[in-house]
């Protein structure tokens, strides 16, 4: 089912009290951020216009809501139906098909299509031929080329955990620009550092729904964010043991770290832009 809009607010207006008692009575809702409002959106189109109403009165002072009503929203992102975020799922099935061109002898006569530079038998296309002559695909494309089943399978349970969480709380467009985004910078940080073309990866874009999330909960916290600290600290951990090297020897290849800095700081960046301090909803 589709989400359809009831109200738009301003950002500065505190929504936590009627979105707990909506939760509360069992109303299925959600107030994401859209272009520099709070967009409230219900999927039964029966509810829209008393929920309308109720809305208007509760703004106009004539409804006072309990501030300390129960929280129903658990901040697990298995509340959350696979149908009410298809765009994670597309990103996780690119990905899958990502590894198919890596991994099979037919995918790899299209994998030049889809590095971050193009290349031949003996040697890489340089950039000026590649993406500064329009092939601007690739700076996203690496992001969905998967060097095996076990890298496949570690960024899409994370994708499938962190990313749904994103495309939910944002709205769908929103979270499509910040995957994009943060694939491209990740894609191009890697670039940067290693000046080599054949790397891919979703690990990028991970690691910054990771600083999404941490940035974010710093500033406005929110129980659809509410990933377990010790979740997050593991992921820095481990960002700073793949930088030691240690893992290129059981993995019979090198970690994209430059990648996964660049997409950390990306999303913090991002969280920082879009999210109001100092605010709960």
């Amino acid at each position: 089912m589709n989400w359809i809009e009831v109200r738009r607010l301003p950002l500065d207006q505190n929504l936590a009290a009627l979105s707990r008692f909506l939760q509360a009575r069992g109303l299925h809702h959600r107030i994401t951020e859209e272009r520099g409002e709070q967009v409230v959106a219900v999927q039964d189109p029966a509810a829209v216009e008393p929920l309308g109403r109720m809305i208007d009165e509760f703004l106009g002072g004539g409804i006072e809501l309990p501030e300390e009503a129960p929280v129903v929203t658990t901040g697990r992102s298995d509340t959350i139906q696979p149908w009410e975020t298809p765009m994670t799922l597309l990103f996780i099935i690119l990905s899958v098909i990502g590894c198919l061109v890596v991994e099979t002898a037919a995918g790899r006569e299209w994998l030049p299509w889809f590095t971050f530079q193009s290349f031949s038998r003996y040697e890489f296309v340089p950039i000026s031929e590649g993406i500064f002559a329009g092939e601007i695909w690739r700076l996203v494309t690496p992001a969905f080329l998967h060097f095996g089943f076990f890298h496949l399978l570690f960024n899409s349970l994370w994708l499938w955990d962190l990313g749904r969480r994103l495309e939910f709380g944002l709205g769908r467009w929103h979270y499509v620009a910040f995957v994009l985004g943060t694939a491209a910078a990740s894609n191009v940080s890697q670039y940067m550092w290693s000046g080599s073309a054949m790397f891919g990866g979703m690990s990028g874009v991970v690691f910054a729904l990771v600083g999404f999330i941490w940035v974010r909960q710093r500033f406005d916290k929110h129980p659809l964010y509410a990933v377990p600290k010790a979740i997050i600290g593991f992921m820095l951990v481990w960002l700073v043991v793949c930088m030691t090297g240690l893992v290129d020897y059981f993995i019979g290849g090198s970690v994209a770290n430059a990648a996964h800095v660049g997409g950390l700081v990306a999303g913090m960046l991002w969280a920082y832009v879009v999210t109001p301090r100092n605010r709960t909803r």
